[in-house]
């Protein structure tokens, strides 16, 4: 096997490792979402086992990352997707923590009072893990209609977390001895908003990845 085959072969592993660890954080959300929409007690532990799995394959791929830098002297395209590798395990690394988070809230709740959850809670949740899954989309097709769906749909998330804060701050006037619950369904509420960002962030990346085109912050500049 030649040097140039074995590194080909290296990227297209390190790529299968990334669409992997995206699985493996879309599993812990969709869990996340199900159970702070219905409160169960065993979430918790099931949530845990898949964050563990997540943060060992963030390290895995970062190391695999740093010695293909290292030791193969990658030209400007393969140098770009391995540093955008590293930025999307590092973002699905956060979506993953966020999972975990929404699961321990919804972990509390089940074990407390039942809440009312606000109307709109299972649209976001929807939403979030829409825009992640397109935004692993973009990263291996590099389609840039999907991407720009993704940083259509970020707005969205906004005002969906903003209508569900206001229905938990009325709860939490109306039923102070319930403040507790409402408070862990809140920050639910607000990890649920930062996947949002986070699946924009990757996607993003996947630009700068297959077009070298910076548009964080730029998004108007987004070449169709």
């Amino acid at each position: 096997m030649t040097q140039l085959r074995h590194f080909e072969l290296e990227l297209a592993d390190l790529k299968r490792s990334i669409v992997a660890m995206g699985d493996m954080v879309d599993r812990a959300l969709g869990l996340a979402i199900e159970g702070v929409q219905k409160p169960t007690a065993d979430l918790r532990e099931r949530a845990r086992t898949l964050e563990d799995g997540v943060d060992a394959m963030e390290t895995v791929i970062e190391d695999r990352c740093h010695t293909i830098i290292a030791l193969q002297n990658p030209m400007v395209r393969d140098l770009r997707f391995i540093i955008s590798a590293m930025s999307i395990a590092s973002d699905l690394e956060q979506i993953g923590d966020h999972a975990e988070s929404i699961s321990k809230r919804a972990h509390y709740i089940a074990c407390h009072s039942p809440v009312a959850n606000p109307a709109e809670l299972g649209e976001l949740g929807r939403l979030a893990q829409t825009m992640l899954r397109q935004s692993m989309d973009a990263f291996v097709t590099g389609n840039a209609e999907v991407t720009r769906k993704v940083i259509d749909e970020e707005p969205q998330t906004d005002q969906l977390t903003k209508a569900c804060y206001a229905f938990i701050q009325d709860r939490m006037a109306e039923e102070a001895p319930r403040i507790k619950e409402y408070t862990h369904l809140l920050r639910a509420v607000s990890a649920l908003e930062q996947v949002g960002d986070l699946a924009m962030a990757i996607a993003e990346e996947t630009v700068f990845m297959h077009q070298a085109q910076m548009i964080r912050h730029h998004h108007e500049t987004l070449k169709q």
